[in-house]
């Protein structure tokens, strides 16, 4: 039942695969891209089962596995060129913004352009610049209607893990003033 790995798939993320798993790959961290997908595709051939998992993958059996593997990665739905101009857009927003949103030092001429431009990014939330993009144009007190951003699911975990590990940091205190250490 042997099956391969759509190509969209990045190396990082096969390293989800088995990490998240439990994949019995031995040396992975060693292996190209290329040889993680053999591996993968010879553990998940030769597992009987795998658990189901619904935090990152949404996979509820091997089956479900595998469909993901096959097709075509849904967290990587643009090519280079159209994400390259995705922050180009967002990079002309962030621009708008620290400006004090502002026309006339921008490249924008009217609110329309900053409106439709932030609606076309707000698509691919799963891009950190779009969301600082979004947000900060969210701010700005001439648009009337605030842009909703579709963050994917994966990409919604990932920042409430980030949030709650900064939440839980120690935090940092400085001192300043001289000190006398003393290696005795």
């Amino acid at each position: 039942m042997a099956f391969q790995i759509h190509m969209s798939h990045s190396r990082k993320e096969l390293l989800d695969v088995i990490r998240i798993f439990k994949l019995p790959v031995p040396n992975r961290n060693d292996k190209n891209k290329s040889q993680l997908q053999d591996a993968i595709v010879e553990c998940v051939d030769y597992l009987p089962q795998v658990k189901a998992e619904n935090e990152y993958f949404f996979v509820q059996s091997k089956e479900d596995l595998i469909d993901y593997l096959k097709l075509q990665n849904p967290a990587k739905n643009l090519t280079i060129a159209e994400k390259d101009d995705v922050m180009i857009i967002a990079k002309k927003l962030i621009a708008y913004c620290k400006m004090g949103y502002m026309l006339g030092p921008s490249d924008y001429f009217d609110t329309s352009e900053i409106y439709r431009d932030a609606r076309y990014i707000a698509k691919f939330a799963e891009i950190p610049s779009v969301r600082k993009a979004i947000d900060s144009v969210n701010q700005d007190p001439k648009l009337r209607e605030k842009i909703d951003m579709k963050i994917p699911r994966r990409t919604a975990n990932q920042l409430k893990k980030k949030k709650a590990v900064k939440k839980n940091a120690i935090p940092l205190f400085i001192k300043r003033g001289e000190f006398v250490l003393d290696f005795s």
